[in-house]
């Protein structure tokens, strides 16, 4: 910086200001985020336990050093008040009562420690930080618990358990080190084309990525490539920090503009409804097209005998991407479906319909009430050696299936009885066929074990309006089981059976066939065949 001396009379005031106000705004770039705390707030001092009947904001001085209160200005909501100058020593408290400060409202607001305009620590208190009505109702303050993580607000400010009703000036009668919670990112989509929103589960101090962005609490507004309206691209986040030291495991998110889904794109594809006395039910759903969708634009919801819908359950709040064949298991207890099946995924917390054990419906429906997918479920689609459901989950064997009980079955015992929030332990791809009708497999063992526990029939015909015969024989050539007695098939597509006869019993392991008969009801054209089969398991 080039400086040119200047003669006047006034030269040595201004020059003297100037120090005067460059001092104070070097001192105030010193001074560092959560280097000065607000540790305790009374907002509603009435009726009073044992202080003065007034509110006030205690402030702590984190670091090292002397800060002059001058230097920095406190707001309250949208009001702001600079403090007399005082040298507050480290390690130590300043308590501005009533008189010197804005009115905290008993409704919550916003308090900001700032200098020059940068925040140094801020909180947004609330009633509801008082766990309970009778410390609610007035008289007590909230306290800051652990000083090492300021940004943290749930669990981290709560009533004070003085006998005074707060502790302005000392030490806090509630101190206690938090777990250091990772950091988790919850939720991200593109705002629009040339900007990706960031949420996270913490107040974030910076993150490491290759495009700039801009942060305020929880949020990161990153600029990214502009993408057009078909295009799935990624960004690399390779670190992110909060106010105190945890590991971030370096994340490569795809994204895209979201698209309105259409009737069966997003597939609900797996089901507990019968959980323990403590769990809660889960409904998992399956991205089965090549384009993202906004999850926030979706809700879950059952029909009335009337077929009118019921109350809707909105699956996010906030805009949340479904990225195309990716899963996502929507629960309202997650650290329950957590510790009871310790490899779900992708999981979503929110509330879900009632669902009844014994049957019910679910349905995926937009805002605009359009139906994307829906199940009408029975507990008889279990496997049915099972000797209890209790939290055991309805799978489907392929998103594609339609959704009848042959298309269901019990998740496999492999997989802890559920896969929520991952590819199911039943799924079974499609395949490609040139017959008319072909096995997926020809050794079934119905044990609900998860590995061939169906027998899968594809069909592959050359034209429509197939209808369809399908049994089962034993060797003699006797008919044993009925699977359809007349089908009507689409142009290609597979049916299951799981093994279960029409007396609820379960297949013996032997030699079997299926007899096939299918007619065109318009070109009359007949087709037949069988196809040997292997029941396994052990004989009798």
């Amino acid at each position: 910086m080039n400086f040119k001396l200047i003669k006047n009379k006034n030269f040595s005031f201004y020059v003297g200001l100037i120090i005067i106000l460059l001092n104070k705004d070097s001192f105030c770039q010193n001074i560092k985020p959560y280097e000065l705390l607000l540790t305790e707030i009374m907002s509603d001092p009435t009726p009073a336990v044992n202080l003065p009947e007034d509110e006030y904001i205690e402030i702590y001085n984190n670091s090292q050093y002397n800060i002059n209160l001058s230097n920095i200005n406190i707001q309250v909501g949208s009001k702001s008040f600079f403090p007399k100058s005082y040298e507050l020593e480290p390690d130590s408290f300043f308590v501005f009562w009533d008189k010197d400060i804005p009115t905290l409202k008993n409704t919550g607001d916003s308090i900001k420690i700032l200098c020059n305009n940068k925040i140094i620590h801020s909180v947004q208190y609330k009633p509801n930080m008082h766990l309970t009505k009778f410390k609610r109702n007035g008289g007590w303050s909230l306290e800051l618990v652990d000083f090492s993580k300021p940004c943290l607000t749930s669990n981290n400010w709560i009533s004070s358990v003085s006998k005074f009703g707060g502790t302005p000036g000392y030490l806090n009668s509630n101190r206690e080190e938090l777990s250091s919670y990772p950091i988790e990112l919850t939720s991200y989509y593109p705002k629009n084309d040339a900007q990706l929103v960031l949420f996270f589960n913490v107040p974030i101090e910076s993150i490491e990525t290759q495009y700039n962005y801009k942060k305020h609490n929880n949020q990161a507004l990153v600029n990214i490539p502009r993408i057009d309206s078909i295009s799935i691209d990624s960004i690399s986040i390779t670190n992110v920090k909060t106010c105190y030291n945890v590991d971030f495991d370096e994340l490569n998110l795809k994204y895209g503009i979201p698209k309105n889904p259409n009737y069966r794109e997003i597939i609900i594809n797996e089901l507990l409804f019968n959980p323990d006395e403590n769990g809660s039910d889960f409904i998992e759903v399956y991205n089965n097209s090549n384009k993202p969708f906004d999850l926030s634009k979706l809700a879950f919801c059952k029909k009335s005998y009337e077929t009118e819908f019921e109350e809707p359950f909105k699956l996010k709040k906030n805009p949340f991407l479904l990225l195309p064949k990716e899963y996502y298991v929507v629960c309202s207890d997650k650290q329950w479906l957590k510790n009871t099946f310790p490899r779900a995924n992708n999981i979503i917390e929110a509330n879900l319909p009632s669902m009844n054990n014994d049957s019910g419906n679910i349905v995926l429906l937009t805002s605009s009430a359009e139906i994307i997918d829906e199940v009408s479920y029975k507990e008889d689609w279990h496997f049915k050696d099972l000797v209890k459901q209790e939290n055991i989950s309805l799978e489907k064997i392929n998103p594609e299936h339609l959704n009848i009980a042959s298309s269901w079955t019990s998740a496999s015992f492999s997989h802890d009885y559920a896969t929520p929030g991952y590819k199911n332990s039943n799924f079974i791809q499609k395949e490609t066929i040139e017959n008319r009708f072909t096995l997926k497999n020809k050794i079934i063992s119905p044990n609900s074990d998860g590995y061939q526990d169906q027998l899968v029939i594809h069909y592959d015909l050359p034209n429509t309006h197939w209808t369809a015969k399908i049994s089962v024989i034993n060797s003699s050539g006797i008919i044993l089981h009925v699977i359809h007695p007349n089908i009507l098939l689409g142009r290609n597509g597979f049916i299951n059976w799981n093994g279960i006869l029409k007396n609820k019993s379960t297949i013996k392991p032997g030699i079997y066939a299926l007899q096939i008969g299918a007619f065109n009801t318009k070109n009359r054209e007949k087709t037949n065949k069988k196809i040997v089969f292997y029941v396994n398991g052990n004989l009798r």
